[in-house]
């Protein structure tokens, strides 16, 4: 793969629930602390805001940014830039956003779920759940806009024009190879963060539940399908150095529980002091 070009700035679009927050805790070991800006996934709107309005000077003095945030920032900042994301099968993310939204007592969603009862049917049919998230954020279209065939054609344009990778959350290890490779990451450690385990599993959802996300997410369905293919299609290109890149991933995978909680440890400390510098 292309070497990374060490003047471009790394822009992550974190899509929720694909797999973003353990890529952000692994970033946040391979780069300077002060050299990257970290959305805040709680108080994203101000956070957002606040990058929007930063002086060019400091702007240029970031080589990453990331987060939860709309396909577009390259366009203000002073520095060249790629992009890179995870995408994950629109249905299962669906669920998996919906029950971390109702177990996760900091998301500005938890209590109104609890107080109201809501159903993973009630999330997806109502009229300002937005659907199609992935394709709004790769298109830079208004969340609270309706998704339509343009976006569609947008999104899939910027993914082939501006995104170095294009992730799986299904083939997170390989996704990462990739990264690893077109970026030099070092990657000596690697756990999980963020799993949402209290949820059901597709199969064990009604057929009407899943067709109904479908229905609503048709969009996001075909983006996956074609950022799909264009991940198939790197790996084959890569395959040999993917296939060695995994294997060292899979032996750097802590096992240890005590390993595993004192690299926790460290990684929430390195995320509380980035999140303190990029919201100055």
């Amino acid at each position: 793969m292309a070497a990374a070009n060490a003047a471009e700035a790394l822009i992550f679009l974190h899509v929720p629930k694909s797999a973003g927050t353990t890529l952000n805790r692994l970033i946040e070991w391979e780069y300077p602390l002060f050299q990257m800006y970290s959305v805040d996934p709680v108080l994203f709107r101000w956070s957002r805001a606040h990058l929007w309005r930063l002086p060019k000077r400091r702007l240029k003095r970031f080589r990453i940014f990331k987060g939860h945030m709309r396909f577009g920032l390259h366009k203000i900042i002073p520095q060249p830039a790629t992009y890179i994301t995870v995408m994950r099968e629109p249905i299962d993310r669906v669920i998996s956003a919906f029950y971390f939204m109702r177990n996760y007592k900091l998301h500005p969603n938890y209590w109104k779920f609890r107080r109201e009862s809501w159903t993973l049917e009630d999330f997806v049919r109502h009229p300002h759940t937005r659907d199609n998230i992935q394709c709004k954020m790769v298109a830079g279209a208004p969340y609270e806009e309706a998704c339509t065939a343009e976006t569609l054609a947008q999104a899939k344009e910027n993914l082939l024009r501006h995104f170095s990778v294009v992730g799986l959350t299904e083939r997170f290890e390989e996704s990462l190879a990739l990264m690893k490779l077109r970026f030099g990451w070092k990657l000596e450690s690697y756990s999980s963060f963020n799993v949402t385990r209290a949820r059901p599993k597709k199969r064990d959802l009604p057929q009407a539940t899943l067709d109904l996300i479908a229905e609503r997410n048709r969009f996001d369905i075909e983006l996956y399908e074609c950022a799909a293919k264009r991940f198939q299609e790197a790996i084959d290109k890569n395959a040999a150095e993917v296939s060695e890149t995994v294997r060292q991933l899979e032996a750097a995978r802590i096992q240890d529980p005590l390993r595993s909680k004192l690299f926790s440890i460290g990684a929430a400390t390195r995320k509380a002091i980035n999140r303190a510098y990029s919201a100055l």
